[in-house]
């Protein structure tokens, strides 16, 4: 099959580890593959090495400029006009205007979106009802020229379909590449981040993520948090690795509460899944997902692990002591002691078997079977 993914940013993140992934496996299964993205160099720098073609729409970007969606609309019907692909795969929601360029150019190509989560309909996302509603309309209708919508997680794909955005749809879970995971050894990974932050970490109980600095990874409740942590746990220290539009918010509730020596945000690091096991325990605190793809890395690293029971967290984990209710800062620090009192923690061989599901692979292959079987309805 000829092949087109499509997603906004080419920076890095969640989603675009999700399409680099994916890429990858339809590439080394023979499928010919295009990438297209906007902004950002990580889609290149990951996906150029492997031979896999690129493509960039200068007005593909995270906006809610209407204007500058529908110029990506015509930069994409314009792109189509001189190929051929059995497949159009959208990712994230700004892409999907692209959906109906694609339908306008009477294209016999399999139009396929994954939503990587709900956004601004999620029922926990921050927004009026009046905003919820209308992207709820435009979406739906978005939704309506799409073949097949993919949902990474069970508990989205049954809201979506309770609050009427589909019909129908296909529920494939998030993978990684396993057989590339490369993590530094915990000793190597904690000299590693000392280096960066300019103070040993030998003698401390390191809580860690990796994630945006943004809205939907809610890093605010883990800093405000924290001084309660530190009663519980006397030599704990925090550290964030990641960048965003929150950088500056952040610094000031650390400064405001007194953590500049106990939160540490120390930006965007190469490859940072590789430090996972330098962490005591890793956290997740967003405020919604779909399924994170650094919690999948954390999971292969087999470090214990707490994040917020929203999307398809629970799925992935499928183990309650390592989730708690978002933002409920007791239930956070008794699953903390819970976690901390288990001596020699280890994952159990049930644990292993479950997460086997989530590999590049699988996820690869169960793409193929909806590329191939999808019919426009």
């Amino acid at each position: 099959m000829n092949i087109l993914i499509v997603i906004t940013k080419g920076e890095v993140g969640g989603a675009q580890i999700f399409v680099s992934t994916l890429a990858k496996n339809l590439h080394r299964q023979g499928h010919k593959v295009t990438v297209a993205y906007g902004e950002g160099d990580y889609l290149r720098d990951t996906l150029a090495p492997e031979g896999i073609a690129l493509v960039r729409f200068h007005w593909l970007r995270r906006t809610t400029n209407l204007l500058s969606n529908i110029r990506f609309g015509r930069e994409l019907r314009a792109y189509l006009a001189t190929r051929h692909f059995d497949v159009i795969h959208f990712n994230s929601s700004n892409a999907l205007f692209g959906v109906l360029a694609a339908r306008l150019m009477r294209s016999h190509a399999k139009i396929i979106f994954t939503l990587h989560g709900l956004s601004v309909v999620d029922p926990n996302y921050a927004a009026s009802n009046i905003a919820k509603r209308a992207y709820r309309a435009l979406f739906k209708l978005l939704l309506m020229l799409v073949d097949e919508p993919v949902f990474v997680s069970k508990l989205n794909f049954e809201y979506a379909k309770k609050i009427g955005l589909i019909k129908r749809g296909t529920v494939i879970p998030n993978g990684i590449n396993t057989e590339s995971l490369e993590f530094l050894p915990r000793e190597e990974a904690r000299i590693t981040l000392s280096e960066k932050m300019g103070i040993t970490t030998a003698d401390y109980y390191i809580i860690g993520s990796i994630g945006r600095l943004a809205y939907p990874k809610n890093y605010e409740f883990l800093i405000r948090t924290f001084p309660k942590i530190v009663k519980e746990i006397p030599n704990a220290i925090a550290i964030i690795i990641g960048e965003g539009p929150k950088r500056e918010l952040y610094e000031q509730m650390i400064e405001q509460k007194e953590l500049t020596n106990r939160v540490f945000l120390i930006g965007e690091l190469p490859d940072a899944y590789r430090y996972i096991k330098a962490f005591d325990l890793f956290t997740l605190p967003s405020e919604y997902e779909g399924m994170s793809m650094t919690l999948i890395e954390a999971m292969f690293a087999e470090v214990p692990i707490l994040a917020s029971r929203v999307g398809g967290t629970p799925e992935l984990l499928n183990d309650p002591t390592q989730t708690y209710a978002l933002n409920d800062v007791d239930n956070f620090i008794k699953k903390l002691n819970e976690i901390r009192s288990k001596e020699g923690f280890t994952y159990t061989t049930e644990q292993r078997n479950h997460h086997s599901q989530f590999k590049g692979e699988a996820m690869a292959e169960k793409y193929i079977k909806v590329y191939g079987e999808t019919h426009f309805s």
